[in-house]
């Protein structure tokens, strides 16, 4: 625990910190279970699941890009079952409900990590508050509820993080083995954490830089050689446990192959594998593992896998805009939280006290966040949804708990502030139950225009369904996205309207969306328009879109 944390424990015991974390921690998994009732299989979770259960069949061969084994965990509880009779519990465990129940416990999991990291750097209170914006990010509750694999990653990000901070801390074994551990996990959960190595060996070389410039002082270049040494030996057990954990995970299939026996589809394996010194280079990742890399390389550079790009009211094909992730989070991230994470660094950057702890303890949350959000943001074209850049956030939380580092010493006036953004933050939370997909704070006052600033799996992803149904069945003269021009009750989805999922024609609905305005949503995803002969009449004798 820093002297930040010592300063301010909160209860004294430790039991009644942890009782009161877990109790936090309980109503996110019953809050979960409560709103993925009617929450119907979104786009990617049959294959996600698929691809678990294929890991869970002694198969990881590739059907497509992105799928990892992570999502082995989804699939157990029926794996389990297989092999149980039938009844009750097995009825139980074969349920898709069980499956996405999995990555609920795995989030209560990320949400404790969050909380504990916060408390070891600034203090419980820290730790609470770091808690409270995790299991209230909307983001988060949305994500944990799915078979896919954004939880996961987010999650491991955050556990690897935790654990080379603790080991460049502390310089134990026992530390270094859970850093190279929680390392290897991450990169079985999406291909995000690849780069999550060397900014580890960056982050550590700033933690040590004061104490290698004092050692080089003395004892010159030895002590520069020495360093080096350890940082050999430091990436070569990052690495050994990369090798071990990722082989083991894809069952270690067709392990050391040549390099020029891939069947590659991006342009960068495919000028790799001409270079004459590498093309017998015997790759030591399974043949699954290199060739989704290199199919999720290839899909970002050509759009295949994903529909249009969409931002404002503006559509784009194959490639993304920058600053996407800058706009998603000011629209899909509550307003409280971000108030309290701008008011954070800025109290940081004018505190020098705070900043004498940045080589110690931050840097080892900024460099990750300043490099994801340069290259989500800037280089990044597949920018589908929000879930990509959500891996930032449990380290901003983290970063963030800092602010309350002295609750104690706080006013009457601040505490009272604090507690009015909580009851903010909780009611625009709560007021989106159940529908946490299509989130978005009160910049988007009218939820009806949501679809106006982005789309996809920001707001549309099937995941209302059941409610689409329900309507239609109790409005049977709805249209449902209706093949051309037309009048009466229409219904769209908000990803056809904009033109994200209407293949090879982004200005399928123009004539709806240029010309009409929704009179009502069903599940804040699918938009309802009530078009009048008359307005169409109208529409047709003033514009082309009937001929």
């Amino acid at each position: 625990m820093t002297d930040a944390a010592r300063s301010q424990s909160g209860p004294n015991s430790r039991r009644i910190q942890n009782c009161i974390a877990l109790a936090l921690i309980a109503f996110f998994i019953v809050f979960g279970i409560l709103s993925v009732q009617k929450v119907s299989v979104t786009a990617d979770e049959a294959l996600h699941y698929r691809y678990g259960m294929q890991i869970l069949n002694l198969n990881s061969k590739r059907f497509d890009d992105s799928k990892m084994p992570v999502t082995a965990l989804n699939a157990l509880p029926k794996k389990i079952a297989s092999y149980l009779p039938g009844g009750p519990l097995n009825n139980f465990l074969s349920d898709f409900f069980t499956a996405r129940l999995m990555t609920i416990l795995f989030s209560a999991l990320v949400a404790y990590v969050v909380f504990h990291w916060a408390r070891e750097l600034y203090g419980f209170y820290a730790g609470l508050a770091a808690l409270v914006l995790y299991i209230f990010d909307p983001n988060i509750i949305a994500n944990s509820q799915l078979v896919t694999t954004d939880i996961y990653v987010t999650g491991t990000i955050l556990f690897a993080t935790y654990g080379v901070w603790k080991f460049a801390n502390t310089r134990r074994v026992r530390d270094g083995v859970l850093s190279a551990f929680t390392l290897g996990l991450s990169e079985i959960a999406k291909y995000t954490s690849i780069v999550l190595l060397p900014l580890f060996a960056l982050a550590l070389v700033l933690h040590d830089l004061p104490a290698q410039i004092s050692a080089f002082k003395e004892n010159g270049l030895k002590a520069i050689g020495k360093y080096l040494g350890q940082l050999v030996l430091y990436t070569a057990a990052g690495c050994l446990s990369i090798f071990v954990i990722v082989n083991a995970a894809f069952l270690f299939n067709r392990t050391f192959v040549p390099l020029n026996q891939y069947v590659f589809q991006s342009h960068f394996f495919r000028r790799l594998q001409n270079v004459p010194v590498v093309q017998n280079l015997r790759v030591p990742f399974p043949y699954p593992y290199l060739q989704g890399l290199d199919r999720t390389i290839n899909n970002e550079q050509t759009g295949k896998s994903f529909g249009n790009i969409y931002l404002l009211g503006q559509i784009r094909s194959g490639h993304g805009f920058a600053g996407y992730y800058f706009v998603a989070s000011a629209l899909k991230v509550p307003i409280a939280t971000l108030l309290v994470i701008l008011i954070a660094f800025i109290v940081y950057a004018v505190s020098k006290k705070r900043r004498q702890t940045f080589l110690q303890d931050e840097v080892f949350l900024f460099v990750p966040f300043l490099f994801y959000t340069i290259y989500f943001n800037f280089f990044y074209d597949a920018q589908i949804g929000f879930r990509y850049y959500m891996v930032v956030f449990p380290l901003l939380y983290v970063f963030a708990g800092s602010l309350f580092s002295n609750w104690p010493e706080f006013s009457r006036k601040q505490k009272t502030a604090v507690f009015a953004l909580a009851v903010y933050l909780i009611g625009s939370v709560l007021s989106y139950y159940p529908f946490y997909l299509s989130y978005f704070n009160e910049i988007v006052w009218d939820r009806r225009y949501a679809y106006k600033y982005l789309a996809d799996s920001n707001l549309d992803w099937g995941q209302g369904q059941v409610y689409l149904s329900d309507y239609l069945a109790a409005h049977p003269n709805a249209i449902y996205t209706p093949g051309g021009v037309t009048s009466g009750e229409i219904i769209v989805g908000a990803s056809d309207l904009v033109g994200v999922t209407t293949w090879g024609n982004p200005d399928k609905y123009k004539w709806l969306r240029d010309n009409f305005q929704p009179t009502k949503t069903i599940a804040y995803e699918y938009l309802v328009f009530d078009i009048t002969p008359q307005q169409l009449h109208q529409l047709c004798l003033t514009t082309n879109y009937c001929h």
